[in-house]
């Protein structure tokens, strides 16, 4: 229904908001640039590092073609992600395969805990498979009933999703074994189980239909195994099908991030749930973007990071002089700031951040190859455009 949303209403806001909205391409900045202003600039939020040196950090990649991405930060350097299609981790800069079983080609750790125990998704010959692997094991562990791992905590709580009569159905593993089924509210059907923190409350999307009408909504789970999942606000239970509500993470205190999908104009805002959950925030966009994301929340410093991007309906205008997307940084308070890019008009994305202010993702260079990517002393080396 999304994508018949999206094309009916870009043919008529083209007509009626080309001449009424407008916005200009964002200054890009260089990683030597942003590098050479750092010394000048004070560092921004909490839990600032003083003993660590403002950088970009680029990743090797397995060899063949393809993109490579940052989508978990461990201890020390430890970095997880894909690289051409295959589920990899990082020491340092040094990228290692993770073992994949018979029947299975590709795949991605989406991410690892403090104890480097790492979860993510295989794919091959047709399906999909959660696991769980760690460093220097043989082989990685398949999740029962696991389609996909999204997350893990530093307990060892996992959550993901698996795929039953056509329906999405949350689960949360404990070590091998499934811990509890992450059932939707009353009314509601899962479409995503995201996010786990240390306290065990989990976060994740689901949407709700009646007669002719249906809405999106974000879900909180608490930890209790017999706890029923409540929507978080702001909703639409009277039908609104164009705002989609998709949280992406939840930190030690309970702080969750995400997006806010406005399909009639095709923006997205990133957004901030917090305790009790009676409403959301958006912080804003990135200068003068107008559309952005956001992917991850620390533990507990309140630092979000996500992704800058422009709307094809609210401009710029035509489409094709919007600035390529650029990883952005929020401190938690004050305006959002963006990231040095590897090459001056190479996009970016960011989709992890650690408490002391790693940034992973992935970074274009002047060749247009992707490449993962981390920022060190993250808020160091942000700038507002």
């Amino acid at each position: 229904m999304r994508r018949h949303i999206r094309a009916a209403v870009a043919v008529v806001a083209a007509a009626f908001l080309t001449p009424l909205l407008t916005a200009s391409p964002a200054p890009a900045a260089s990683a030597a640039s942003a590098a050479s202003a750092a010394s000048a600039r004070p560092a921004h939020g909490p839990g600032k590092p003083t003993d660590c040196r403002p950088a970009l950090q680029v990743l090797a990649s397995l060899p063949g073609s393809g993109s490579s991405q940052v989508k978990g930060l461990g201890p020390k350097a430890l970095a997880v992600g894909g690289s051409r299609g295959l589920p990899v981790y990082w020491t340092g800069t040094r990228v290692h395969r993770v073992p994949l079983p018979a029947g299975f080609t590709g795949g991605e750790v989406a991410a690892v805990n403090a104890q480097g125990l790492m979860v993510g998704s295989l794919n091959g010959a047709g399906r999909t498979a959660a696991f769980s692997f760690r460093s220097g094991a043989r082989t990685v562990t398949l999740l029962p009933e696991g389609a996909h791992a999204a997350d893990v905590n530093d307990r060892g709580l996992i959550v993901g999703d698996a795929a039953k009569d056509g329906a999405v159905v949350g689960l949360e593993w404990e070590g091998s074994r499934i811990h509890r089924r992450l059932a939707p509210p009353a009314g509601y059907s899962l479409s995503s189980v995201t996010a786990i923190n240390n306290a065990g409350q989990i976060a994740g999307s689901g949407e709700a239909f009646k007669e002719e009408e249906s809405w999106s909504a974000g879900l909180f789970w608490s930890a209790r195994r017999d706890a029923a999942a409540v929507p978080l606000q702001r909703y639409w239970p009277s039908g609104v099908p164009y705002d989609y509500w998709y949280p992406r993470d939840i930190d030690h205190a309970g702080r969750i991030v995400g997006t806010h999908d406005f399909t009639r104009l095709d923006t997205r805002t990133p957004t901030q749930w917090l305790p009790p959950y009676a409403t959301e925030s958006e912080p804003g966009l990135l200068g003068e973007r107008t559309s952005g994301t956001f992917e991850a929340i620390s533990p507990t410093t309140n630092v979000s990071v996500g992704t800058a991007m422009d709307s094809h309906m609210v401009g710029p205008f035509p489409p094709e002089t919007a600035p390529p997307e650029q990883a952005q940084i929020w401190p938690g308070t004050g305006p959002l700031l963006a990231l040095p890019r590897l090459s001056p008009e190479g996009a970016s994305q960011a989709y992890a951040v650690s408490d002391d202010q790693r940034v992973g993702g992935s970074a274009a260079d002047a060749a247009s190859t992707s490449h993962a990517v981390v920022w060190t002393c993250a808020l160091r080396q942000a700038y507002q455009p």
